[in-house]
């Protein structure tokens, strides 16, 4: 999955803005396929993580071979990744009118949507070595958790910009 973060931005700064991956990837190891309960808990973070990531793609979607990708095929619903997958997923829905002037944007101004830090940041030469962080579009930065049983991680905030956190609303 970390690699696809990369790629996403690679693509879209070589001029292709409608990049996307498959949520949980299409081909999986051959210990997800039949797992036992460790590979299965790892599965389903995986999963839940590819979602997180996925909600802030150019495009979202879930594809793959067996096992199947489908929420309630990964984990029931009392479970803490179906919960965060379905928060997720929902969010995406939330998102589509910021999406749809993103793709406008695209259409009309030639933009593209996942957006390389040194897009917009360029005077700010720390951004020119970091490639796990994005913004989609001119308002979200992304910062994706993609390391197994990772709860945080550093984020960087280009200089000169105020920053709000999506969640908490707090302003940095």
């Amino acid at each position: 999955m970390k690699a696809q973060i990369s790629a996403g931005i690679n693509f879209s700064m070589s001029g292709l803005p409608y990049w996307t991956m498959d949520i949980g990837g299409f081909i999986v190891e051959n210990r997800f396929e039949k797992p036992n309960e460790k590979d299965l808990e790892e599965w389903r973070e995986l999963n839940t993580r590819w979602y997180q990531f996925g909600a802030f793609a150019p495009l979202f979607r879930v594809h793959g071979q067996y096992p199947y990708r489908e929420i309630y095929n990964t984990a029931p619903e009392e479970h803490a990744a179906y919960k965060s997958m379905i928060y997720y997923n929902k969010l995406r829905y939330r998102l589509l009118p910021y999406l749809y002037s993103l793709a406008g944007m695209t259409y009309h101004d030639n933009y593209t949507i996942m957006r390389g830090l040194p897009m917009d940041f360029g005077k700010d030469t720390a951004v020119l070595n970091i490639g796990d962080q994005y913004m989609l579009g001119p308002s979200l930065l992304i910062n994706p958790v993609y390391e197994y049983q990772q709860r945080h991680r550093e984020l960087y905030l280009p200089k000169g910009q105020g920053w709000y956190d999506l969640y908490s609303g707090k302003r940095y």
